[in-house]
Parts: structure tokens; C-alpha cells; sequence
């Protein structure tokens, strides 16, 4: 018959153990998930550079303002855009009518459906060449592009139609 000190130095031994397994699966599991939210911005922005080539009426630009106008106030960092359309030279895109502080502010109003109000993106065309456009891409102006599917964007209306 084992002596309860014995039993008590090997629960201490196992517990050890286990903790560091659990440890280790934790570890595994947070590399993953970072590995795979890695691969999804690589998807993400292969996109955005196919769409910037091949530019189509409603897509949207997400665009950091800090990088196209020198004034900002600090908390005016991020807008939207939205080609209205492509000619054979340059690009037509509105602008939203808001700032947004965080980027995920962007993605939040799109999923809370503000692009399918008829007034939220500018009336007067802004024509940008696509020279201009690729340059904004490469310089990180322009950090995302989306093209809906079906006229949604994040599971909602990208025109009021």
C-alpha cells in the first residue's frame, strides 16, 4: 500500500504536466487562428489589387484620409468611396459623407446598412485617373477594396435600389 506522500508528490508531478499541455494547446490554437486571419488579409488584399485593376461601378474603397489630405483632425482618419463609374481613362468615385476614427468603424456602418441611405455618399463625382488610383493602392490610401455580390457588402445594401 502506497504511502500518502508518495500519492501527494505525483499529484503535483501530473498537474505540472498537464498544465503545460493545456499550455501548449492553448499556444497551438492562438498560432492558428493568427495564421489564418494572416491568410485571409493576403486573400483580402490580392483582391483589392485585381479590383483596382479592373474597376467596376459600386465597388467600394475603403481610404485612409491621413495619406490624401495633409489637415486632418486627428480622429478623421478613415471614409468610404464608391466608384459611380469607369470610363476608358479615369474613375468616378463619391465619398461618404463620414469619418470614421478606427477602420472597423468603416466595416460597422456598412453592416449596419448606412451605404443603402440615399444620402450618405457625396452627389458631385470626384475623377481620378488610374494612374492616380494604383499610386493611392501602393501608398496605402487605399487599403481595401470590396466589389458586392448580388449588391451586398457585409450582408447588407451597397445602393438604396
Amino acid at each position: 500500500m502506497p504511502d500518502t506522500s508518495e500519492t501527494q508528490r505525483l499529484i503535483p508531478k501530473l498537474s505540472i504536466s498537464l498544465n503545460k499541455f493545456v499550455l501548449l494547446i492553448c499556444l497551438l490554437v492562438i498560432i492558428y487562428f493568427g495564421y489564418e486571419r494572416y491568410e485571409q488579409h493576403k486573400i483580402e488584399q490580392a483582391e483589392a489589387s485585381a479590383f483596382i485593376i479592373n474597376p467596376k461601378v459600386n465597388d467600394i474603397y475603403f481610404l485612409d484620409m491621413r495619406l490624401i489630405k495633409d489637415k486632418l483632425e486627428r480622429k478623421n482618419k478613415y471614409k468610404l468611396a464608391k466608384v459611380v463609374r469607369v470610363s476608358d481613362d479615369n474613375v468616378a468615385i463619391v465619398y461618404g459623407s463620414f469619418f470614421y476614427q478606427w477602420q472597423y468603424a468603416a466595416v460597422n456602418s456598412i453592416q449596419y446598412g448606412e451605404l443603402s441611405n440615399s444620402d450618405y455618399f457625396t452627389l458631385i463625382p470626384d475623377y481620378i485617373s488610374f494612374s492616380k488610383i494604383k499610386e493611392m493602392k501602393s501608398n496605402g490610401a487605399i487599403y481595401l477594396v470590396k466589389r458586392p455580390l448580388q449588391n451586398k457588402i457585409y450582408g447588407n445594401f451597397v445602393s438604396p435600389e
